[in-house]
């Protein structure tokens, strides 16, 4: 039997997608990235900045919210492996079945378990899934359905895998295959739900997020916006209602909930709800960006800028390619155009900075890190890219205010701490 899954859990501020795996000029400006991550996608993505992930919702049960992981609403099947039929044994060994060996040691007796092995793909596929490697994980899915064509948990995975990798037909066939077996299925139902607000399908979209709506809260974000989008206020101001209620409200679920009142939408909200398809395939450009299949990913940003050449995620994924590749004077232009796009856009004013500093103007990197800090709330990137340059500028009065920032920010983080103990000093070793 397949272990219990945490049900319906989306991201806090904590715990958004990963951006890529940038090329670091030193370690320091390595934790600069990292501290950019929990605003990257949202400050270059207003538009559909909770696509992938307030599709996936917060289950809350008695006013406490379950463990933050990135999986939806996964229900243990309850399989019972006997009353399997199990597949071809040559497909089994082609999907990574182990022979059970006899309690006596001896290896001659072999017998293949294809529903405690599906079992064990589909955990590795959701392990992977919740660090964001989605072929990897997918592949996992892939493998324990044919297996086990009967493991829900392993069509929900495949289904929510296929949707991170922007392959919505495949993502549709899997949930189908889950609620075929399950019909109530909430993250099943709740994904099927979002592939048809994706795609605009209003009508599709509302009887699937409603059916999963009972157990499964994610589903709650996409009502409220299908009936917003719609017109249908009453109801959409019902749903926010209760999504606030639940105490995981942010700013943007009130501004929804007053446009409901209203009973206006206006362009602005619309805007920022209405969802747009290319939304997905950005988000999985920096995916492959973020596993090291960077001419995957540039491939994918050249073919979205040639629809959307204002695409301001795009735009900075670009620069971010050709800076990875080395090429700094064309990942500039491409900074530079987002940042005409979105002037406070964090990954692109990095970027820009990044790029100044490996030309070796300084003075002009500074001024954009400066910039950040000034302009963006928090310790965030420029923070850290600033201390490090008035660091090695050997500017310690300067670096010693920024670095006390990003320790009390990360205690745990050791460099900063060394960092800030050798400018104090102003004698680095």
């Amino acid at each position: 039997m397949l272990p219990n899954q945490p049900t319906g859990a989306r991201p806090g501020a904590h715990a958004k997608n990963d951006p890529a795996e940038e090329s670091r000029l030193d370690e320091a400006i390595e934790r600069a990235d990292q501290l950019l991550v929990s605003s990257l996608k949202e400050e270059e993505r207003r538009r559909g900045r909770r696509l992938l992930f307030i599709a996936m919702g917060i289950l809350v049960v008695g006013g406490l919210t379950m463990s933050l992981i990135l999986c939806v609403v996964f229900l243990n099947p309850g399989t019972n492996a006997q009353a399997l039929a199990p597949p071809d044994k040559n497909v089994a060994a082609q999907a990574g079945s182990k022979p059970r060996v006899a309690q006596d040691g001896q290896t001659k007796t072999v017998a293949f378990d294809n529903a405690d092995d599906a079992g064990r793909l589909t955990d590795e596929g959701w392990s992977l899934w919740k660090k964001q490697d989605i072929d990897a994980a997918a592949a996992k899915f892939e493998q324990a359905v044919k297996l086990d064509p009967k493991n829900v948990s392993a069509w929900n995975g495949l289904g929510w895998s296929s949707f991170s990798g922007s392959n919505h037909e495949a993502a549709v066939k899997a949930f189908h295959q889950a609620i075929a077996l399950e019909p109530t299925h909430p993250a099943a139902l709740n994904g099927l739900g979002q592939v048809a607000l994706l795609q605009r399908k209003y009508a599709e979209a509302e009887k699937y997020l409603f059916k999963a709506a009972p157990q499964a809260p994610a589903a709650w974000y996409g009502l409220t916006k299908v009936y917003l989008l719609t017109g249908k206020y009453d109801k959409a101001a019902k749903w926010a209602e209760k999504i606030i209620q639940s105490g995981e409200a942010d700013p943007e679920m009130q501004l929804l909930l007053a446009a409901a009142k209203k009973r206006d939408l206006p362009s602005d909200v619309r805007r920022l709800i209405e969802p747009d398809p290319q939304a997905s395939r950005v988000a999985r450009a920096w995916q492959l960006m973020n596993h090291g299949r960077n001419a995957d990913a540039k491939a994918l940003f050249k073919e979205i800028l040639l629809k959307e050449p204002r695409d301001a995620a795009a735009l900075n994924g670009m620069g971010w390619c050709l800076l990875n590749a080395g090429n700094v004077d064309e990942a500039k232009t491409y900074f530079e155009k987002a940042i005409a796009v979105e002037p406070l856009a964090g990954g692109a004013l990095n970027g820009l900075a990044r790029a100044l500093s490996a030309q070796g103007e300084t003075e002009q990197a500074i001024k954009v890190w400066q910039k950040m800090v000034d302009k963006i709330p928090g310790p965030n990137a420029g923070t850290a890219g600033l201390a490090n340059a008035y660091f090695e500028k050997k500017e310690y009065k300067k670096a010693v205010p920024l670095f006390e920032q990003l320790a009390k920010a990360y205690p745990n983080d050791a460099d900063f701490k060394h960092k800030l103990e050798l400018a104090r000093a102003g004698e680095p070793k």
